[in-house]
């Protein structure tokens, strides 16, 4: 069903203020569940890492679209897009923030409560479904030549990319748009991200041995040791295991297998993306597309996350746009 069409009067409408809501009552669950490590995650977030790649990520993403969207007077185009969305727009980056420290917290108190277990069924599963680990599948048709980019769009480009998107909807002038990219990020950080993980507790193959105590992914672990990017994934796995091991809250603390929140976000992306032109729309399928290949091919998850995260999002990206009404294509024009 698309956005334009009327929401039928039985069922509840999305609105902007609704999702901010919901949010804080996120927030509020999260600091009741931990509320010492959420006050740690949020000084690490707002502190560290998002008070100055947030403004700079603005600043230069604003001048771009400016220049694309009215190139003969950009800094007309800018001040009017300020005026229109830029005090919403600080209102929703300040909620996002609030909510990634609630999002981290339950992701890294959640194994105290419901310890790792769900990992040798999964990798029984994913085996049998792809008549090997899928895996050894990636290594075997995908161009060595081609990993570095790959490890670039699994890591670095992904902070980018989910800030990037999230200063996107902010300031996109369609109110309905904006709501049914949030609320569909909050059921997917909710449900597919929270609730889902406690339900299939699990680690990943990177983690198999450390968690298990199996040796069944050595093959994996050798093959990402021998080149550069593989390392380095390693070594951001043995980052992960350190804060889950000794209890230590850090940026992007957490180790969660089932589901792939990458895979989710990446995908909820893309939908969204494909409101806004042939260009942009190619770029956020072609992202999701590597999300979804490197998360098996550095060995962070079973396919089998991903297919249950695709299948999950799209239900609630359907969702989502059955209880909004009255949405226009999403514009930056203001």
């Amino acid at each position: 069903m698309d956005v334009s069409e009327a929401v039928p009067a039985k069922h509840f409408r999305i609105t902007t203020t609704g999702v901010a809501a919901l949010c804080l009552m996120y927030v509020a669950a999260a600091i009741m569940v931990a509320p010492r490590t959420y006050f740690a995650m949020l000084t690490e977030y707002t502190l560290r890492k998002y008070s100055l790649p947030v403004p700079l990520f603005a600043l230069f993403g604003m001048a771009g679209v400016a220049i694309v969207s009215r190139p003969s007077s950009p800094l007309t185009f800018t001040l009017e897009k300020l005026r229109h969305r830029g005090k919403g727009a600080l209102i929703v980056v300040g909620i996002f923030v609030l909510c990634a420290a609630a999002f981290s917290t339950i992701k890294h108190v959640t194994p105290i409560y419901v310890p790792f277990f769900a990992d040798p069924f999964l990798a029984w599963l994913d085996a049998a479904i792809h008549a090997g680990d899928a895996w050894r599948l990636a290594h075997a048709i995908f161009p060595p030549q081609l990993e570095p980019g790959l490890f670039v769009l699994y890591g670095p480009v992904w902070f980018i990319q989910m800030v990037g998107m999230v200063l996107i909807a902010a300031f996109t002038n369609d109110g309905a748009c904006r709501a049914r990219y949030f609320f569909s990020f909050l059921l997917v950080a909710v449900l597919v991200g929270s609730l889902v993980r406690i339900i299939g507790s699990s680690a990943g193959p990177i983690f198999f041995e450390r968690i298990v105590g199996s040796d069944r992914f050595n093959g994996l672990m050798s093959a990402l040791a021998a080149t550069s990017s593989g390392r380095a994934m390693i070594a951001t796995s043995d980052y992960l295991y350190s804060s889950y091991a000794l209890d230590r809250t850090v940026f992007g603390t957490g180790i969660a297998a089932m589901p792939s929140m990458h895979v989710a976000v990446a995908l909820l992306n893309a939908l969204f993306l494909s409101q806004f032109g042939r260009a942009i729309r190619y770029w956020g399928w072609f992202y999701f597309g590597a999300i979804m290949f490197g998360s098996v091919y550095f060995g962070w998850h079973y396919a089998i996350d991903g297919y249950f995260s695709i299948i999950a999002t799209i239900a609630i990206w359907r969702y989502s746009g059955r209880r909004i009404g009255g949405a226009t294509p999403a514009r930056w024009a203001p």
